[in-house]
């Protein structure tokens, strides 16, 4: 039987933002690192940017709906589960089997919903994050030559390192985050900025 955490939202990316970025070691502004090859957080990077923050956070509110409808129905299969283990509860034998038969219907859609929520989240949130991921390390390609870097290497996190070993003042992944919010193209919220010359307005508002 399923139980109230397969309902737990798939947004892993969204809500590891903070945690992961305060796991990140990073260097001190104004203190760039002396080696030519340096390490970064990729996704941190990514994750840090105003971008994936805002794209990630319009699909949370997207699959809200849909996750308290999985709440709600997960809270009717756990109460008729309960009044079925009611001893005290006076069914007839035709009742308690017509019971059983409504919650296994119930809890047969809430696996179906519930696999098609993960997988539709998932896919999305997914997506969301590579746009920002591709752009990252475009921006990436110019930063690291600029700034007199012979490689940068995936550092991974503490959790689950890459490179065994290197020192905090090697790794760029604020640095990278910082600049790449103030690239050229972009405006001061970090998003891509877009003319408005270049998006003539509608006679009237279209609809959603």
């Amino acid at each position: 039987m399923l139980r109230s955490r397969t309902l737990a939202l798939v947004f892993p990316t969204l809500m590891m933002v903070t945690p992961l970025l305060a796991q990140t070691p990073g260097t001190s502004p104004g203190n760039p690192p002396a080696s030519s090859i340096v390490t970064v957080s990729f996704n941190n990077a990514v994750l840090g940017t105003a971008e994936a923050q805002r794209d990630l956070g319009a699909l949370q509110k997207k699959y809200s709906p849909r996750e308290q409808q999985l709440q709600k129905l997960n809270n009717d299969i756990e109460a008729s589960r309960k009044l079925l283990a009611d001893r005290t509860a006076k069914l007839s034998e035709s009742e308690k089997n017509q019971r059983l038969q409504d919650l296994n219907t119930k809890d047969k859609q809430l696996q179906r919903d519930s696999e098609d929520f993960k997988n539709d989240s998932q896919q999305d949130s997914q997506q969301a994050f590579q746009r920002v991921a591709q752009k990252m390390y475009s921006f990436l390609q110019e930063y690291a030559p600029q700034h007199g870097y012979s490689a940068v290497l995936e550092r991974g996190t503490d959790a689950a390192p890459v490179v065994w070993y290197a020192a905090n003042n090697v790794d760029i992944t604020d640095q990278l985050t910082k600049a790449y919010k103030v690239r050229p193209g972009a405006s001061a919220t970090g998003l891509t900025d877009k003319p408005a010359a270049s998006h003539p307005q509608p006679s009237s508002p279209e609809k959603p």
